[in-house]
């Protein structure tokens, strides 16, 4: 009786307290973009109780008492957030989004400035490789980072060394980099970064994040859901002096009706009728839109498009030599004067129309689905003079330079004189041009001439890479409760890519005969080697016609993903995996000489699985300091660029393809103090099993090569540092820098096929062992001041330092070289010429000053206006290298390094960019 006593008397506290059990849940998110808030800490402080948001930045709270409740958000770089609410027994009370505003009110004064940034450190160099920095901006309030993508860009820092193959970029959920390459285009998104592309969620790094698994160099999401755009109209006009003169741009979003629709409408226009460099020009156009239907309150639909055509003339790296005779660090090659216009011989022309349509599904207040279908054009050619059977028609031909004549003082004069004094030297004749095929049209005339017919000696090509992409992706975010966190997804990508040539304009001629120009000296050997396409041999091609080459690859992704998060009261944990398994098929559509077997037809199907593991955690000591570790370990498919050793000719891929292995590591400390805080990190990353190719024309051959580098080991390693103290509340002063090295670790193998046909493939050692990644710098310093000044006006100063950047290396002046003993037979001679052959130049250091105002000015409530002004390099320094190479040729006869000098680019001087907005 006791005992039934004693168990009723339980029974009767228990059930009060289990009846009392109420549950919160809801997501913290940016105030002016939507973005989620990860890692900020939600808090009952009369209950005991907190929690932190995860990488969705969800939260919930499974176990707080009932009743009205006053919750506390907070999260560093943001005000503090409050949420009330009456929590009620046994039920869910959902929160929506907690919107928390940023503590600096200049969020459009600096988010006008990313366009122009975009712009400038997105672009290609004249190889097609990337020069932009991690473009992967807005990443919290990380203080190196976010200095790093605006300020370290002038010799086009690169995210502790890493290409951008290694950075993931996702566009609401769906990965955008490409198979082949395994870049993102940023230029796709035609410049409309800070205004339909704004909403973005950054991870750094190996981090966690809600939408994918990410990379080892970070990873960015575009949201472009409708809903999450503040209703009314932003419109904007931007005067600047680089790639492009004056752009305008508008974004009008409608917000949520009544009825369940949205509308996000985009628009930009950008134009040059010259930039900076002489011969260029920029025309650009873009248009987005983004619709959305709420069916219910768990579902809803968000359709996406944009597409920005562009079309603009580029410049061209080119000889020391040659600045120092005109004088001019920003000398263009690539253009010469016709018709007393100015007229190009490099134009790129890009379009990627894009769609995406999404469908968002929440179940239940713990658990989010996003599946979307995307489609994806790509056009993108670029135009370069060819000729055959004549002089090369470019300027800065290597014959027509005074060192060339350095045993004739008389004709070295005589060129010096002409760089120096003679203008139309310096630049294309396109008149010659056009004389030299209407000379060979009357000699078509001629009826003895009838079986011997001549072509265009002189043509413009066009050189296309298209793709079409088709893409699948449904991630999940699920809170399991308080603590556990739950995402993954499943996701798969088919790309079809297509390469050919066409002409783009036969300057006067009649045809082109479509033959290989670099076999025609071994006709009388091998008289098929000449042929393009033997089925068609001979052939007479015009304009818009298909010439020289024709394929396509044809590649398939398919991926799984899922990871767990932890959120403790002193530990953030995350641990989580991918596997996925990739496939690659040629399909050439001529059968040339070189390789008529093996050039036709789909080949074999290469296919590779692969997996990845990486984990993370986050130690917080006390309120104010923390610290963190991430590590990964995994492979990844070669891309299709790399795995053909002679795509153009012929279907066999490099012997023994096989996957990159990657370790990554990083470890930081962080503090948060009310005036200081900052953070230091130490990473290492080793790529063991990497394939590089490279293609050039190799004078020991006389014809193309294609080289391709495997087995290249590739280490990164470095310290990265982020300060800011605030000197007043409204001012404050930051410092980032890095000092790294980023090294080739081994001695590759190197595989040498040859374009003509004529010699088998040869294989040898590549001495690359402790030399440099190229073309970045590996040590940075910037200083800079941001005052955030009365009535809505902020000023910034920044300085840069940049230093230990290194020339790009060819791999044939770091192979052996069996006849070189010849010319230096003894040790000493040899050693020292072999010293000098694989030196790595280094390029100068840079420093660079920058300087910007902005003022917000509210019209009315609903109406206010930003005018930025930024100036960049203001002391003019025109000294700085952004991308420097070493000539894949050789003189073989003296191996007088200095025959084959280095390609460098110059940054422009002085940068203005100008920008008036308004929004209402």
């Amino acid at each position: 009786m006791r005992l039934k006593l004693f168990v009723m008397l339980l029974l009767s506290v228990a059930m009060p307290v289990i009846a009392q059990t109420a549950r919160m849940t809801g997501t913290v998110v940016e105030a002016d973009t939507g973005n989620p808030v990860a890692g900020a800490l939600v808090t009952l402080s009369d209950q005991g109780i907190t929690v932190t948001t995860g990488p969705a930045g969800d939260f919930l709270i499974s176990n707080a008492a009932p009743g009205t409740v006053r919750a506390l958000v907070i999260a560093y770089g943001y005000a503090d957030g409050i949420i009330e609410t009456t929590l009620v027994n046994n039920e869910t009370i959902n929160v929506g989004a907690v919107k928390l505003i940023s503590n600096s009110n200049a969020s459009d004064y600096y988010e006008e400035n990313q366009d122009i940034y975009y712009d400038e450190n997105t672009l290609e160099n004249e190889d097609g490789n990337s020069q932009s920095i991690a473009a992967l901006t807005g990443a919290g309030d990380n203080v190196y980072y976010n200095t790093a993508s605006f300020n370290f860009g002038p010799m086009f820092f690169k995210y502790r060394g890493y290409d951008n193959a290694y950075q993931s970029v996702y566009i609401n959920g769906v990965e955008m980099n490409d198979l082949i390459r395994g870049q993102f285009n940023f230029t796709s998104l035609g410049g409309m970064t800070s205004r339909a592309f704004r909403n973005k969620t950054t991870t750094l790094g190996m981090e966690a994040s809600a939408y994918g698994f990410g990379n080892i160099g970070g990873s960015t999401n575009y949201n472009t859901q409708t809903s999450t755009y503040a209703p009314g109209f932003n419109g904007s006009l931007a005067y600047t002096n680089s790639n492009y003169m004056l752009r305008a741009m508008g974004t009008y979003s409608t917000g949520m009706s009544k009825d369940g629709w949205a509308l996000t409408v985009s628009g930009i226009a950008r134009w040059s009728d010259e930039g900076d460099i002489p011969g260029t020009y920029y025309k650009s156009m873009g248009a987005f839109v983004s619709i959305e239907k709420l069916i219910n309150a768990k579902n809803s639909i968000t359709l996406t498009a944009w597409g920005a055509p562009l079309q603009r003339a580029t410049s061209s790296g080119t000889y020391q030599e040659i600045f120092d005779l005109t004088g001019d660090n920003l000398y263009n090659p690539n253009w010469g004067w016709q018709d007393g216009k100015k007229r190009s011989s490099r134009i790129r022309q890009q379009f990627d129309p894009t769609a995406i349509i999404n469908w968002i599904c929440k179940p239940n207040d713990r658990t989010q689905l996003n599946t979307a279908l995307a489609v994806r054009s790509v056009a993108y050619s670029q135009s370069r003079l060819q000729y055959y059977k004549a002089n090369n028609p470019l300027p800065n031909y290597y014959r027509y330079l005074p060192s060339y004549f350095a045993n004739d003082p008389k004709m070295a004069e005589y060129y010096t004189n002409l760089w120096k004094t003679d203008d139309s030297f310096r630049q294309i004749n396109w008149d010659r041009l056009y004389q030299t095929n209407y000379l060979n049209n009357l000699e078509n005339l001629n009826p003895a001439n009838a079986n011997n017919q001549k072509g265009s000696t002189y043509i413009l090509q066009d050189e296309h890479s298209n793709q079409n992409n088709f893409m699948f992706n449904s991630y999940v975010n699920h809170r399991i409760n308080d603590i556990f966190t739950l995402q993954g997804g499943l996701s798969f990508n088919y790309t079809r890519a297509n390469y050919y040539m066409t002409v783009r304009d036969l300057l006067g001629g009649e045809f082109w005969l479509d033959v290989d120009p670099f076999s025609d000296r071994e006709i009388t050997v091998a008289p098929n080697l000449l042929q393009n396409d033997l089925d068609h041999p001979n052939r007479h091609v015009g304009v818009g016609d298909r010439f020289g080459y024709d394929y396509s690859i044809y590649a398939t992704q398919a991926q799984a993903w899922a990871q767990n998060v932890i959120n403790l009261p002193q530990w953030d944990i995350y641990y989580g995996f991918k596997v996925d398994f990739t496939t690659y098929q040629r399909e050439g559509f001529m059968r040339t000489g070189r390789d008529p077997e093996n050039s036709k037809g789909k080949g074999k199907v290469y296919a590779f699985d692969n997996g990845s593991f990486k984990a993370g955690a986050t130690y917080k000591i006390d309120g104010r300091n923390y610290v963190s570790a991430h590590g990964e370990y995994g492979s990844r498919a070669p891309l299709g660029d790399v795995l053909y050793i002679a795509p153009r000719y012929r279907a066999r891929a490099i012997d023994n393809p096989s996957n990159e292995r990657i370790v990554s590591g990083d470890l930081s400390y962080n503090w948060l103090y009310r005036r200081f805080r900052g953070s230091i990190s130490a990473y290492y990353t080793s790529v063991d099993n990497a394939t590089e190719r490279n293609l050039f024309f190799d004078d020991r051959y006389s014809t193309n090569v294609n080289f391709v580098l495997q087995d290249v080991r590739r280490v990164y390693r470095g310290v990265e540092l982020g300060l800011a103290y605030k000197l007043t509340p409204s001012i404050t002063a930051t410092f980032a820098g890095t000092y790294s090295k980023s090294q080739y670790k081994n001695n590759p193998t190197g595989v040498r096929a040859f374009d003509n046909g004529m010699y088998a493939d040869t294989t040898t050692t590549v001495y690359l062992k402790n030399f440099y990644l190229g073309s970045t710098p590996q040590t940075v310093a910037n200083v800079g001041i941001d005052w955030a000044a009365p009535h809505s006006w902020f000023f910034n100063v920044n300085a840069t330092w940049m230093g230990d950047a290194y020339v790009n290396l060819s791999p044939i002046y770091h192979e052996a070289l069996p006849e070189l003993w010849k010319k230096y037979p003894t040790a000493e001679a040899l050693e020292a010429k072999i010293a000098e052959l694989s030196t790595q130049d280094k390029l100068k250091d840079a420093f660079v000053l920058n300087a910007s105002i902005g003022k917000l000015v509210n019209i009315t409530r609903q109406v206010s206006m930003n005018f930025n002004l930024s100036v960049n390099n203001i002391l003019n320094n025109r000294d700085i290298v952004t991308y420097a190479y070493q000539q894949s040729r050789m003189n073989t006869t003296t191996y007088d390094r200095s025959a084959w000098p280095n390609r460098y680019t110059y940054a422009q001087g002085t940068r203005v960019f100008l920008n008036v907005g308004v929004r209402f």
